[in-house]
């Protein structure tokens, strides 16, 4: 609960902004306590240290390098130990075969930010194959990376949509919106009761009417567009129960970014959820999920 400590003037409790409580299922308690933050306007200051460290690594300067971050730095990627060198060590030390392209469409300058946070978007390949991979990045009081977390997952061969897990439908990113504030902090309470009512209320297909356009665009790469696809599988008891621990949620514009720890009856997995919310509806769905692995190479866990 590291982050919790660094963070914890975010921290909103949701229930009292909703109007209704959504029905619970008894092994699954509703979750609207998470990392909530609010604005974009450390994203400049943000991207200028995220810009001053890469720089630094490009041109093998140590110690520029290491002045961009707090110390300590705390690591949450399973990948990685504690501290800012040792990713300087992987920079500098990349196997042979490695690519890594930002998805860009994410948002300004190709990252989604809020309040302090970045978040990234990639598809990673480490030599072993193609990754989907989200990064959160966040940055303290005086401008410094402070705390990272990823998650990854191994790209299908194809989808059942036919669309990318990592593209945008062309529908939405060539008719852009321009979202005010209080309408993401909406966006973002939509997702919540969404989560609550359809995985820990065990209303899915209630909170898919409720939320989701019937049409809604899928990249996940294992159902179908739309709503009929997903109620579908759940009403065949193809969907394990699982109960949403909510971490994060950021929003920015029209997406709304969600890290949960979801646990099923056998695994414990690290999630992203991202959703981009049109005239109050769901409209496109993103997610990358990762097994919380038994053994870490530090002690402050995925979360």
């Amino acid at each position: 609960m590291i982050h919790k400590a660094v963070t914890h003037k975010l921290v909103l409790t949701m229930a009292a902004m909703l109007t209704a409580a959504p029905v619970v299922a008894d092994s699954c308690m509703q979750d609207f306590d998470f990392v909530s933050p609010a604005g974009h306007e450390h994203a400049a200051s943000s991207l200028a240290t995220l810009k001053k460290a890469f720089g630094a690594s490009a041109k093998g300067d140590f110690d520029t390098f290491m002045a961009a971050a707090a110390d300590p730095y705390i690591q949450h990627s399973p990948d990685l130990p504690d501290g800012w060198k040792p990713v300087w060590d992987l920079l500098q030390n990349r196997p042979e075969g490695f690519s890594s392209k930002p998805i860009k469409w994410i948002g300004p300058n190709g990252f989604l930010d809020n309040g302090s946070y970045l978040v990234m978007f990639r598809e990673v390949d480490h030599g072993d194959g193609s990754s989907k991979k989200f990064d959160l990045l966040y940055f303290d009081d005086a401008g410094l990376y402070a705390e990272h977390w990823d998650m990854a997952e191994a790209m299908a061969d194809k989808t059942v949509s036919s669309h990318s897990e990592t593209a945008a439908a062309a529908q939405f990113t060539d008719n852009p919106v321009q979202y005010d504030q209080a309408t993401e902090e909406a966006h973002r309470r939509m997702i919540a009761s969404m989560i609550n009512l359809g995985w820990n209320g065990g209303e899915l297909a209630k909170a898919l009417n409720l939320y989701a356009d019937q049409n809604y665009v899928q990249h996940n790469p294992h159902i179908g567009d739309g709503v009929k696809p997903l109620t579908d599988r759940a009403n065949a008891g193809k969907l394990p129960q699982r109960c949403y621990d909510i971490k994060f949620i950021l929003a920015q514009n029209d997406l709304v970014w969600v890290y949960s720890k979801i646990t099923e009856k056998d695994a414990v997995n690290a999630v992203v959820d991202m959703f981009r919310v049109r005239d109050g509806k769901m409209v496109e769905h993103w997610d990358v999920s990762q097994t919380v692995p038994d053994d870490m190479p530090h002690d402050n866990g995925m979360f």
